[in-house]
């Protein structure tokens, strides 16, 4: 199913601020010249939480991150370090993603797999792998913690379904065939008959990517913009346990969906293996981030000490500005 994509969370982060001019013109031409408050007698670019980051520890971060969004990468990796601590878990699992990924660049890239990977990293502000993934847990545990929080407004949802697909998908008519009602009723029967819809999907269900799995999609909200629009509409108006009527989607076929989870209680006791709002950030929301790190950002009390250009920067690049940051 093409279009039920999930992000794969090595991203390359977009490169939207100093794109047209080099880190060094803007270091040798600002470097010293930001106003606000001192810290040994050098000045405070931000603080976050109590922690100053001064002018020189910036513009060295930055440059040692040049060809990037390299100061909102910095606020991102100040403010994820202020509120998740890194653990030995984090470090393990870190060092076995980095593994997987050199793995996959030497079967991509052959011998110039170190350099395509090292220029791929500098992309993202860093330069070190197992330090990117970590941090990249950092934010996603933020961001995580944020969607929890505000899982009503989200209308999150755990999500599972059986799809029949088109008799023939080049001539889709405006009702089922006499072939695809025949596998429809099949799944009608098998429900009415009280078996399960985990145990119906697994026969029924033509999309082996779900089957397998009692046919759970996992955990999506109303921003996960990389679903169907005619599925997503559908599963976010299911109430928990509740089963939709046939849903037709022009790029797939017919669905029946099943919100298995709607409320935090049974999400999470779904999930007691795993976080689902970690699944939400990574696979199907990821939207999120910036807001996350944002207000965890202003709830450790950041201060830009006077830097306007900075903070309206920060916050564009972040998704979070608003008409008042047109005024600075």
């Amino acid at each position: 199913m093409s279009k039920f994509l999930k992000k794969n969370w090595f991203v390359i982060l977009v490169v939207v601020i100093f794109a047209s001019i080099s880190i060094y013109y803007i270091y040798d031409t600002n470097k010293g010249k930001l106003k606000g408050k001192k810290d040994d007698g050098k000045d405070v670019v931000y603080e976050v939480n109590g922690e100053d980051k001064t002018a020189d520890d910036f513009y060295e971060d930055m440059l040692s991150k040049k060809g990037t969004s390299a100061e909102t990468a910095l606020f991102q990796q100040t403010v994820a370090d202020q509120a998740v601590k890194t653990t030995s878990e984090m470090k393990d699992k870190a060092s076995k993603q980095a593994d997987s990924i050199k793995s996959t660049y030497e079967t991509n890239y052959g011998t110039s797999a170190d350099k395509q990977l090292a220029s791929d990293l500098k992309s993202t502000g860093y330069s070190d792998l197992e330090e990117y993934l970590i941090e990249q847990q950092k934010i996603n545990q933020v961001t995580a913690d944020y969607a929890k929080a505000n899982f009503d407004d989200l209308q999150i949802r755990q999500i599972s379904y059986i799809l029949i697909k088109f008799e023939d998908s080049s001539n889709v008519p405006d009702t089922p065939t006499e072939d695809e009602k025949s596998r429809m009723d099949a799944v009608d029967q098998s429900l009415a008959a009280g078996t399960s819809f985990a145990d119906t999907a697994s026969k029924y269900s033509e999309d082996t990517s779900t089957s397998t799995k009692g046919g759970d999609l996992g955990v999506i909200d109303k921003n996960s913009s990389n679903l169907d629009s005619t599925f997503l509409s559908a599963a976010l108006a299911l109430k928990e346990g509740e089963v939709s009527d046939w849903v037709k989607s022009d790029s797939f076929g017919y669905f029946k969906i099943m919100a298995t989870a709607a409320t935090q209680d049974t999400l999470e006791a779904n999930n007691a293996d795993s976080d689902p709002y970690v699944s939400l950030v990574q696979n199907y929301d990821t939207t999120l981030a910036g807001k996350a790190i944002w207000e965890k950002a202003q709830e450790y009390g950041v201060d830009f000490n006077g830097n306007d250009d900075l903070e309206k920067q920060i916050k564009t690049s972040l998704g979070v500005a608003d008409d008042s940051d047109s005024d600075k």
